[in-house]
């Protein structure tokens, strides 16, 4: 299972204050500079969370997560 942040619509100077601020180092990141993977996937704004199950599937969610949220959505992903 793998985390993946997508700035978007940003240059890569915004996008690392923001890691930095948030202290998100440990996970990867990309920049998604034009929008087209936030059009992808379907992304209007941030903040987004999109879960893959591994069949494909995809779930997109808007807003905040607790770490409770985030763990039962993984937890879920990984019983697909």
């Amino acid at each position: 299972m793998a985390i993946v942040g997508f700035a978007g619509r940003d240059d890569v100077g915004p996008m690392r204050d923001f890691v930095d601020r948030y202290d998100l180092g440990f996970l990867a990141h990309a920049v998604d500079a034009d929008g087209s993977l936030w059009s992808a996937f379907g992304v209007r704004g941030q903040p987004a969370w999109v879960f893959v199950a591994a069949d494909g599937t995809r779930e997109l969610s808007y807003g905040a997560l607790t770490e409770s949220d985030l763990t039962d959505r993984l937890e879920a992903l990984e019983h697909t």
